[in-house]
């Protein structure tokens, strides 16, 4: 029922006595065939309750005293709630007496209702059932029932054989749950026929008539059939067992390798766990330390950089005042003393007295014929300056020892720490793959690496050798066995630990070295720098297209430039002023080719061809040859045969070589047509200078 009719109901019953506040009416509305609604319910449960309240147990009246109809504007909804909203609706303000009665009659109410008594259980049992039996037949199936009761009652004569009780019962009225009943029972019946006929004629439709019993072979084959699919039902029954007893069988033994597994399975979890702790550890010390490594490297550099710079200062300061000294010997002397001046005599003071001491350590080392004035590298530096760069060394080797004063062995010792992983890598080679350690050790171990390489430089005078550290020695026995072969170590994931070190680690240093360090003019230098590289590059697969490795390259070539445009200086004079050998043109003369020598010390390391316009399109061009020029037939054949056999073999064959050396060629042509063979002064000259242009293929 819906809120609308409710409420149209209600708003109706203001005005005059509700249609079915009287049994008749109720009846009638059955009788027609109509459903009742929430009005009618809740007018015959309010019947109910008043005949409740006045105690009888045993009949309840269908009809009820005529009561004046009282206008309300209350949902009958609201009422359900019970009967005391209902007796407050009407309670009567005035009339005290009647409200303590109707307050007495709803305590024996309560009373009676926490006792029911059994009849009164069966009744609203009873009730219950009419209501559900209401829900389920339709509007339809009461109208029709309703019909039935009709015609069985005024058109149906009833026969004289029947019983007079059964007679009166037909004809009485019956109520509204016995209608409800039949309606109910007659649906139940007509669906039951239909289902039936359905089914019947689904039959007759599927099935051929049986005209004849079945022959025995028929129902031999029947048989058969039926046997053959029970057969293929049980094979795949029989297969699925099988199959379901295999894989328990799998599932046991999987638990038992299981079980057997567990304490090997702990152990790995646990030897993870540590070893990751370790890590941390070992990275967050590393991390903590890696500042200090920084700044005493960058000191250390800085230290070295600094004696360095101080000699290549004043061996330019020493040309600048020598050529001054030469200019100035054709001008008139005067007697004017300025503090430029005295400094200017006190350095070369200074510089004489080098060049005595090293003269007098030639002649003791019988070296002294054999040496051309110019050769020699002036790097004696003065005893206080020596004491301070060993000071400072000192100190930076204490504050270095003091870096991993608080750490125990294995954060610091890389042997310690390579044994960690070790036993990681013994355990479980798998997973050091996929954690890829391998890559990940370079740079773990960096920092302590570079702590051992603070005060190394291959350019010193006595350096200790990266074979002989005990970094290098560390990692090159690195999971290490006696059985190792080339197939192995193919296979081996840390086979390239030390070239990644070197590549990472030594590389950038020498490049820092270099930039800082490294006098092109030195011969000492060069030769140690290109002896170390040539090892490294024999010993250790570097790749020419490595990042660090050019660097190095391109920090060597740019200081080489610097050296070219900063410390070649070869006086031309006229030939008036020239000297002997210890002349001051002589000695910038060798030392222009000291350079390049130095220069062409680098062949097979640098590529050939910015070093051929370094060495011959730059040096020997532009300053060497313009040199001899000035120089005597006999002396310009000598240098010019020590330029030749300098010259690296390979080159000498190269077309692209003798491209560049076309000028050079032709001076000697003409110095040698310049010369008369005859001459016993010219005889040695002409020979040496047709051994040049044979070995030049241009004779």
């Amino acid at each position: 029922m819906s809120d609308e009719e409710t409420v149209e109901e209600t708003d109706n019953s203001r005005t005059a006595h509700h249609r079915f506040s009287k049994p008749e009416h109720f009846r009638q509305m059955l009788e027609s065939g109509s459903i009742p609604d929430a009005a009618m319910i809740h007018a015959a449960r309010k019947r109910r309750q008043r005949a409740r309240e006045q105690g009888a147990a045993e009949f309840i009246p269908i009809e009820e005293p005529k009561e004046p109809p009282k206008l309300s504007t209350r949902l009958p909804r609201e009422d359900v709630e019970g009967d005391q909203s209902d007796d407050e609706e009407r309670m009567d303000m005035n009339d005290i007496t009647g409200r303590k009665e109707r307050e007495e009659r709803r305590e024996q109410f309560y009373a009676v209702e926490n006792d029911l008594s059994e009849e009164d259980s069966e009744r609203e049992m009873h009730e219950w059932e009419n209501q559900q039996i209401r829900k389920g037949v339709t509007g339809a199936q009461l109208v029709h029932a309703q019909h039935e009761t009709v015609l069985s009652r005024f058109m149906i004569k009833p026969t004289g054989s029947g019983n007079g009780l059964e007679d009166a019962q037909l004809l009485a009225p019956q109520s509204t749950s016995t209608l409800l009943e039949q309606a109910y029972a007659k649906n139940a019946i007509d669906r039951c026929a239909l289902t039936t006929a359905t089914r019947n004629r689904v039959k007759k439709e599927t099935k051929p008539k049986a005209t004849a019993l079945r022959t025995p072979q028929e129902v031999c084959s029947t048989i058969t059939s039926r046997l053959a699919e029970l057969k293929d039902s049980n094979a795949d029954h029989s297969a699925t067992m099988a199959r379901i007893a295999t894989e328990l069988k799998a599932l046991k033994l999987r638990e038992l390798d299981c079980q057997q597994n567990a304490p090997t399975v702990a152990a790995k979890y646990k030897f993870y766990q540590e070893i990751k702790c370790y890590v941390n550890d070992l990275v967050d010390c590393l991390n903590e330390k890696t500042p200090l490594i920084n700044e005493l490297e960058k000191r250390a550099l800085q230290l070295y950089g600094k004696n360095q710079r101080y000699l290549v200062n004043r061996r330019r300061q020493d040309v600048r005042d020598q050529a001054k000294e030469m200019a100035e010997a054709t001008k008139p002397l005067t007697t004017r003393r300025t503090a430029e001046y005295e400094e200017q005599v006190r350095r070369a003071a200074e510089r004489e007295g080098r060049r005595t001491r090293r003269r007098c350590e030639r002649e003791r080392n019988d070296l002294l014929g054999s040496h051309l004035d110019g050769m020699s590298s002036d790097d004696e530096i003065a005893d206080q300056q020596h004491e301070q760069s060993l000071a400072a060394t000192a100190q930076i080797e204490s504050q270095a020892a003091s870096c991993f004063a608080d750490v125990t062995d294995e954060f610091c010792k890389i042997d310690l720490i390579l044994m960690k992983f070790y036993a990681w890598r013994k355990t479980d080679m798998s997973s050091y793959k996929d954690a890829f350690v391998s890559l990940c050790l370079p740079k773990l171990l960096s920092p302590l690496v570079r702590y051992e390489l603070l005060l190394w430089s291959p350019l010193l005078e006595e350096y200790t050798d990266i074979e002989t550290m005990h970094w290098y020695t560390s990692c090159m026995l690195y999971a290490y066995t006696a059985d190792e072969s080339v197939d192995r170590l193919k296979e081996d994931p840390d086979v390239n630990l030390v070239p990644a070190l070197i590549e990472k680690i030594v590389l950038p240093k020498l490049t820092s070295l270099v930039t800082e360090c490294w006098d092109p003019l030195s011969t000492t230098q060069t030769l140690r720098l290109v002896g170390f590289i040539n090892r490294l590059a024999r010993e250790f697969p570097l790749n020419v297209t490595n990042k660090q490795l050019k660097k190095l390259f391109e920090a060597i070539i740019e200081c080489m430039r610097s050296a070219l445009e900063n410390d070649v200086f070869i006086p031309i004079f006229p030939k008036q002023v020239y000297e002997a050998k210890t002349s001051f043109f002589q000695r910038q003369f060798c030392s222009g080719l000291k350079l390049f020598r130095n220069f062409l010390s680098w062949q097979g390391i640098l590529a050939d061809k910015p070093l051929r316009e370094l060495a011959i399109g730059a040096l020997l061009n532009r300053y060497l040859l313009l040199a001899m020029r000035v120089c005597t037939a006999n002396d310009a054949i000598s240098k010019a045969y020590v330029i030749v056999n300098t010259l690296p073999t390979v080159w000498v064959s190269d077309s692209q070589t003798l491209k560049h050396l076309e000028l050079f060629i032709n001076y000697i042509r003409q110095t040698m047509e310049s010369c008369d063979a005859g001459n016993p002064l010219f005889l040695q000259s002409c020979d040496k200078a047709k051994q040049i242009l044979q070995r030049l293929h241009s004779l």
